[in-house]
């Protein structure tokens, strides 16, 4: 069952990764569309910080500490610990 799981996570993660990578600007990932609640970059943070928390921290006994205000206010390049 981890190797199906891990499968399926690589697979939406290259996937996410090839949409962000096809923003023209890195800017533009945090400009909410018109009818949109949240921006690219903001999902994006969302889904780190979940993995970061949950497979990270819980299953993978990281340390990973989440602070979602943190998370959401530095809008910086993430990576997944």
């Amino acid at each position: 069952m981890q190797n199906s799981l891990s499968a399926v996570f690589e697979k939406d993660l290259i996937r996410l990764k090839s949409e962000i990578e096809a923003y023209s600007d890195e800017e533009k990932l945090w400009i909410k569309a018109e009818g949109i609640n949240n921006s690219a970059g903001n999902l994006c943070l969302h889904i780190l910080g979940n993995l970061n928390n949950y497979i990270g921290a819980i299953l993978g006994n990281t340390g990973y500490e989440r602070n979602r205000p943190a998370e959401f206010s530095e809008k910086t390049r993430k990576t997944i610990y």
